[in-house]
């Protein structure tokens, strides 16, 4: 209880510079955690992050959470199988950006196009609404 007293008292406004002060300190730990462990580095490390957190959370998952959830829920990847997916993903990312920059003087000259014959009819709604006047 007293934590969300802490939480409650914090977000009030007058003290808006503490509590973005532990927002921030929360963040940066986060951060530099992360990286003391290896996330940012060679993806060798990250790997073996993964492993570990697999590791140490999979048995956790089994025993504490009920069995209704567990079987809804996807299983965890192993290290391999995520690092398989990632490999995938970042490929079709790579393959969709380049088939973008291709295809773009095609999606410019269509702009053009569409923005040309937009401008020309409402250009010809203008003499048309003149004319009637």
């Amino acid at each position: 209880m007293g934590f969300v007293r802490l939480v409650h008292l914090l977000r009030s406004k007058d003290n808006a510079v503490i509590w973005f002060a532990v927002k921030s300190t929360l963040a940066g730990g986060i951060v530099y955690y992360s990286v003391q462990q290896g996330l940012w580095s060679k993806s060798e490390d990250s790997v073996q992050l993964y492993g570990k957190v697999y590791n140490n959370v999979a048995p956790y998952i089994k025993d504490n959470i009920p069995k209704k959830v567990v079987s809804e829920l996807p299983p965890m990847l192993s290290a391999s199988e995520l690092c398989n997916s990632v490999k995938s993903t970042w490929n079709k990312g790579v393959i969709a950006s380049m088939k973008f920059l291709s295809e773009t003087p095609t999606h410019v000259s269509n702009g053009i196009e569409s923005v040309s014959k937009t401008m020309g009819q409402f250009a010809e709604q203008q003499r048309a609404a003149e004319k009637s006047q």
